[in-house]
């Protein structure tokens, strides 16, 4: 009877991994907006599950900071501090400057062709006026940065940390400015790579990230003085 007891084990195990997993995403892409009101009894109606699994995603997602909780009122969706904005950022200078070091005697001929045609291919979308593919194509540049290194562990931090951030990048990276300083940046850290100079590629990738962290609280203080 013990092959009975892992069928009953698996199909739970994944609808819990499936919630967490969903509503994780849907809280980092501000599908759900910040300071919204997590009920448990309304995502399990929409999941089509129990509460269980609800609760134990929500008690998770508060582990990671994501969600907050309110005694005998519930959940809500966390704002991000500045100064966790800014830890954010800094971290990923480390990260990303020591796997853009590593990409300059690892970078294959595709990952470094891969690169030129992202910076190519946002320049040809901003000088368009549009901005909405912005998200991919910056999202796309950092991870093949990050894979050229030729490191899982690099990957998988930087990974973490652009997850987080994802919500105020999307909305920040809509701005036409915003979105052309971000592609002159990524072409600094392009050509830096390509000239095998690690102290410029460390500098342009500190740079890089200290103009998108400035962005982000910038464009937030004033979303939020025009709520006001």
């Amino acid at each position: 009877m013990q092959y009975l007891t892992r069928l009953r084990i698996r199909p739970a195990a994944t609808i819990r991994e499936r919630v967490y997993t969903r509503l994780r995403k849907a809280v980092l892409s501000g599908e759900i907006p910040t300071n919204e009101r997590l009920v448990e009894a309304r995502l399990a109606s929409e999941f089509g599950t129990s509460r269980t699994p609800i609760r134990e995603a929500l008690h998770k997602l508060e582990m990671e900071n994501l969600v907050s909780s309110v005694q005998r009122v519930g959940y809500f969706i966390r704002s991000v501090p500045e100064e966790d904005v800014s830890d954010i950022y800094e971290i990923r200078s480390v990260i990303e400057g020591l796997a853009g070091k590593k990409a300059i005697s690892r970078i294959t001929e595709k990952n470094l062709e891969r690169l030129r045609i992202n910076i190519d291919q946002s320049k040809h979308i901003i000088n368009q006026g549009g901005t909405e593919k912005m998200i991919h194509l910056d999202t796309e540049f950092h991870d093949i940065l990050c894979q050229s290194s030729g490191s899982k562990r690099i990957y998988e931090l930087s990974q973490v940390l652009r997850e987080y951030m994802l919500k105020f990048r999307m909305e920040c990276l809509r701005v036409h400015d915003i979105a052309s300083k971000a592609v002159l940046g990524h072409e600094k850290i392009y050509q830096a790579i390509c000239d095998h100079d690690s102290f410029l590629v460390q500098k342009y990738i500190d740079d890089h990230l200290r103009e998108v962290k400035e962005d982000i609280i910038n464009y937030y203080r004033s979303t939020e003085k025009s709520h006001v």
